[in-house]
């Protein structure tokens, strides 16, 4: 169970009321580390003690419910989905400000259906503002047409080709991971198609180039452009907004996986390390509006926050396992070993430091080989997305074998 503290409450601001009858019945707050959360009001439990349904919520949610891209019961039901939705309780004869208040998910067992609104319908009026609220139509970028330009230092007008290749390859698969990502979050699979890049034509300006996207159908979900358009945004993102934030776009949102993150870090890793400057061009698909980003030499510095955020989502866990088997292979002056295992299959590794050096200075540490062995093994899974290193590595503690 999650407990969040009263004082977090206390100190939030309303930012958007939608529904007020004497107070707010349902609202989103802020508070002062930057956190939006969701409030919904269920019923009074008695005098004085409500009970609220209560989620934090990412800035991408809280855009898309103010300006009508979803509805109220279709968010409430993907909060639950995502057992992010929780029942709050609050009991104002007794609550202080350093109480910390019980967060309880909001499953099968506890739902009421009667705490959801009946209709699925938008939020229509925002009291704090003053405003009536209208549908925004998210206007993607036009993936059939758009342009590259990279720069040099001497504005040049060529490119080696192993970076231009390097380039291309990179930049297609940063577009196929994002395709992915929004293939399983918006219709559950992964995108059928794999999106393929063309050279349409070159430009003078520096080394630009315009590229289409393949394949050219209209797809119903405009996976391409929404791809591209995510691409976009994600290089902008990194000019502006810090790790935290970009991490809720990965955890909350889950508009990025860390497949995404990985692939358009080494993009702009090529960038940097080759001190060129990126820049993207495009138009909306709707309302041909112009868009741009660029990844130039001020935002080399950037590139820190997808590597911390790759260090801070590497993975690393241990464990001691006890194994039967036959030592098959020993080498102690590299300090190797092999074991044929009965449940693990042949595994292969170090001596721990302590029983090296043991060995080293005590002749009465032997190892027969080939001959039965049990054996205390430590176990290590190392998933690391920053050196993109992943692997299991084996380091024996103890062993007995027969006389």
């Amino acid at each position: 169970m999650n407990k969040i503290p009263y004082s977090e409450l206390e100190n939030s601001e309303l930012i958007h009321v939608f529904e007020y009858y004497d107070f707010p019945l349902f609202f989103i707050s802020k508070s002062p580390q930057g956190k939006y959360y969701l409030n919904f009001y269920v019923k009074e439990m008695e005098k004085n003690v409500d009970k609220w349904l209560f989620s934090r919520i990412s800035n991408k949610e809280r855009l898309d419910l103010i300006n009508q891209r979803i509805k109220v019961k279709t968010l409430l039901n993907h909060l639950k989905s995502k057992q992010r939705l929780h029942h709050l309780i609050i009991d104002s004869n007794t609550v202080t400000t350093n109480d910390e208040l019980e967060l309880t998910v909001v499953d099968a067992t506890n739902f009421d259906e009667k705490s959801f609104p009946v209709k699925d319908l938008y939020v229509e009026y925002d009291y704090v503002t003053d405003t009536e609220l209208t549908k925004v139509e998210e206007d993607v970028i036009d993936s059939s047409r758009f342009k590259v330009v990279l720069r040099d230092d001497r504005n040049s007008h060529d490119i080696g080709l192993d970076l231009f290749l390097d380039f291309l390859s990179n930049l297609k698969e940063s577009i196929n991971d994002i395709a992915y990502d929004i293939g399983s979050k918006l219709i559950g699979q992964v995108h059928k198609h794999e999106i393929n890049l063309r050279v349409h034509s070159l430009q003078p300006s520096s080394f630009g180039i315009w590229l289409i996207t393949e394949p050219t159908e209209a797809d119903l979900f405009e996976v391409p452009e929404k791809s591209l358009n995510n691409l976009f945004e994600l290089i902008d993102d990194i000019q502006r907004k810090n790790p935290d934030e970009i991490e809720e776009q990965i955890d909350i949102d889950e508009e990025y996986s860390i497949e995404t993150i990985k692939s358009v870090k080494n993009l702009l890793k090529d960038i940097v390390d080759n001190d060129f400057s990126l820049t993207l061009e495009a138009n909306t698909k709707t309302q041909m509006v112009p868009k741009e980003v660029s990844f130039d030499k001020t935002s080399y510095g950037k590139l820190d926050i997808l590597n911390k955020i790759l260090k801070d989502k590497s993975q690393k866990h241990s464990e001691e396992v006890e194994v039967d088997g036959v030592l098959t292979s020993i080498n102690t002056s590299y300090n190797k070993f092999r074991i044929s295992t009965t449940t693990m299959g042949d595994i292969s590794g170090k001596m721990s430091t302590e029983m090296f050096r043991e060995l080293k200075k005590n002749n009465n540490l032997q190892f027969k080989v080939p001959s039965a062995i049990k054996a205390t093994i430590k176990k290590e899974y190392i998933n690391d997305y920053l050196e993109e290193e992943h692997y299991e590595k084996y380091t024996l503690l103890q062993f007995e074998q027969p006389e």
